[in-house]
This record gives structure tokens, sequence and C-alpha cells, in this order.
């Protein structure tokens, strides 16, 4: 029996004349669900045997290829993470959270520019980083994150707009530090840049990156992790 996959997207009202698209992927509705549900799951489990926990914070971004610049963009960072040691200066670190990215113009009338734009993109994502020790109990965290897309919703002069739609998938690639406030408390610093255009079209103002063209999204990130 052959199954159609369907892609559609679900209006939700934010504000009045202004909509968020809530994008569902079907059937693989039903794979997201139970692949959270196992990440979840594994989180549970494993955290008996292995270090586990919580983080939330702030993200900074900002979108290249969009012709504005800065990261504006202010949204919110939570998740869950599991740790394994790899030996006493290193260790594995998975997570499950959600970003809210996006991109931010705001008007300046130094310039003569009166243009108000909003992006906003929100993900479920999927870092595996590895960590190792620096000095003065200093850490750093470097791995590619897996990013599944869940909401976007632009406007330009407070109107609703669509410059094309945006990927479902994207991977890109985390870096950052971080310091051990207490035994159970951590500060993060962590920049996030995707690896493929987030797009699906061209757009004017795209920018070149590795082996592929478009806008991507660049982040910079400050959060707590507390161990559970």
């Amino acid at each position: 029996m052959s199954i159609v996959n369907r892609k559609f997207a679900l209006p939700y009202s934010w504000k009045q004349n202004k909509t968020i698209h809530l994008y569902v992927d079907y059937p693989m509705k039903q794979i997201y669900l139970i692949f959270i549900f196992l990440c979840c799951f594994a989180f549970v489990s494993v955290a008996q045997q292995f270090q586990g926990g919580v983080a939330g914070g702030l993200i900074g971004s900002q979108v290249a290829g969009d012709t504005y610049s800065g990261f504006h963009k202010l949204g919110l960072y939570a998740g869950l993470w599991v740790k394994l040691d790899a030996n006493q200066r290193s260790s594995f670190l998975i997570e499950l959270n959600y970003s809210q990215k996006g991109s931010r113009h705001n008007p300046d009338s130094t310039r003569q520019d009166f243009t108000i734009y909003k992006m906003r993109l929100g993900y479920i994502e999927m870092p595996i980083l590895y960590q190792f020790q620096l000095k003065n109990k200093m850490f750093a965290e470097i791995g590619p994150a897996f990013s599944f897309l869940l909401h976007s919703y632009e406007e330009l002069d407070y109107m609703e707009v669509s410059y094309g739609k945006f990927k479902l998938f994207n991977p890109s690639f985390v870096a950052g530090i971080g310091y051990p406030v207490t035994e159970k408390l951590g500060v993060h610093f962590r920049m996030n840049s995707s690896l493929l255009s987030i797009r699906t079209n061209d757009l004017a103002g795209e920018v070149h990156r590795f082996f592929d063209h478009g806008q991507y999204s660049d982040c910079i990130m400050i959060f707590l992790s507390y161990k559970l």
C-alpha cells in the first residue's frame, strides 16, 4: 500500500492580520512525534546512568543574505541534555531543545531608512557535541546540530509577507565555551551557523557558504545549564 506524502501549513492566529505558519509533513507528522517521544524516553533512562539536566537562555540571531546585518532578533532557548564522559577531560553531549531564530531590521532615521522587517523561525534542534576541558575549569564545545522547523513568520512594515518557503530540515555547526559556576550550574556561550540555506528558493542578496548559496541563519547564544 503506497503512502502519499503531503506537505501543508496550518495557520495559527497570533495577532490581528498576522499568521504564524505551523509546518506539518504528513505522514512524517507521526514519525516526528515518535522521534520526540523516543528522545524524551532516552533522556529519562540514560540520565539514570549518565549526567543529564535542563538548559535555558537567550539567542541573538541574524540571517546572512537577507540584505540586513546584525544580531538584532532576540529569541528564547530551552531544552534537555545528556552527557557521557569519555575520560577525565572530555565528554559527549546530546541535547534536544527549542530555539527561536530569525532576523530583525529596525528603522534608522539618520540614514532615512524607515523599513521594519521581522523574520521569526522556531526550531526543534538536536546538537551532538564533543566537550573538552580547557584551563581554569573552562570547557569548549563543538559539533553538528540538526534543526527541524516548527513555525515561521515574516513581516515587512507591519504587513505579513512571504519571500519563499523555508526548509523543514537544516544542519548547522555549533562551537562554544562554558564555565561551571557550581557543581550543578554552568554558563555557556555558543555560536550556531546553518550549513545550508534556510530557504528552498533563491533571492536577491543571497550569499555563498561552503558548497551552497542562499540565506543562512547565524546565532549567538548565552544560557545556563543545570544538572539534575
